[in-house]
């Protein structure tokens, strides 16, 4: 007798169908079929018979649910217990965008900051391309960043999309706009993020790519001081992530979405391509992914 007799027997009789069960577990009906009758050879009973309702245990097949499910919760004991124990003695590394935590559910902001009972988390920030090369040479096994990252080097999970926009003063002529046209910012006093900040070099390719000249008056990605930058000067035009735009700043500011061009950045979690993770960073990556799908809750 398998373990694997076992769970199929269970499943067979949650499901009350061969066929369903089969679906489940992702195998034959025909090869669980199989299984089931060599089982029942081995015992020399009977564990099920079929009623018009689907497969029911029968006095035997009750005595042996009852056994297995005692078999099988012990064995995942011991598979759980020393789960745990390798998860405790292991720590990760995680490299993130500098100012990314600010960007992620709070749920994820603890973990990070605080780690968690069965891991040791070490978390440090960086620009997006060294925190990617972290991640690349080994340095840092897990990276959160800001921006698309390379395929052909990382296995990548998409986590959220931060939508960029565009601001100026409710003075500026260009405030009588809802969209524009990149060309309508050509020698438009910009404030930007930084060179080597991923946004910033979106920025920069994107006027660099369709042939409009960027006027770059100040680098800065600190959101507040960039508003109160455009709230006292009517002449200049800002990059900005949307949700740093409260509705009391669009009493001075007006938001200009970029026509034809989404310019949106996604939050990423990468790993090195191909490298085969541990338990321990495996199960933080669910968690990552789990504090996203459960921010709005």
């Amino acid at each position: 007798m398998e373990l694997n007799q076992l769970e199929y027997f269970m499943e067979i009789y949650h499901a009350g169908s061969l066929s369903k069960a089969a679906e489940k577990l992702y195998i034959s009906q025909q090869g669980l079929s199989s299984s089931l009758r060599r089982l029942e050879k081995e015992l020399g009973r009977e564990l099920f018979v079929r009623r018009p309702t689907g497969l029911v245990l029968t006095e035997d097949g009750i005595f042996f649910k009852t056994e297995a499910e005692t078999i099988l919760q012990h064995v995942n004991k011991i598979y759980s217990t020393f789960r745990e124990k390798e998860l405790a003695n292991n720590s990760i590394s995680v490299a993130g965008t500098t100012n990314i935590i600010t960007r992620i559910p709070y749920k994820l902001q603890q973990l990070l900051l605080r780690g968690c009972k069965s891991i040791k988390i070490n978390y440090v920030e960086n620009w997006t391309q060294d925190c990617e090369q972290a991640v690349y040479d080994g340095d840092a096994d897990i990276g959160i960043v800001y921006g698309a990252c390379d395929g052909e080097k990382f296995d990548v999970v998409a986590l959220d999309v931060l939508k960029q926009v565009f601001i100026v003063n409710r003075e500026s002529p260009l405030a009588d706009k809802d969209e524009i046209e990149l060309c309508d910012l050509a020698g438009v006093p910009m404030i930007i993020p930084p060179k080597r900040c991923r946004p910033g070099i979106k920025i920069r390719k994107l006027f660099a790519d369709n042939g409009v000249p960027l006027n770059v008056m100040y680098n800065c990605d600190r959101p507040g001081q960039i508003i109160e930058m455009v709230k006292a000067n009517s002449d200049f035009a800002a990059r900005i992530i949307i949700d740093d735009v409260t509705e009391f700043d669009q009493e001075s500011v007006k938001i200009l979405y970029l026509k034809g061009d989404p310019f949106h950045l996604p939050v990423c979690m990468i790993t090195k391509k191909g490298r085969t993770l541990s338990m321990a960073e495996q199960f933080f990556m669910h968690l990552v992914i789990d504090c996203f799908s459960t921010q709005g809750d």
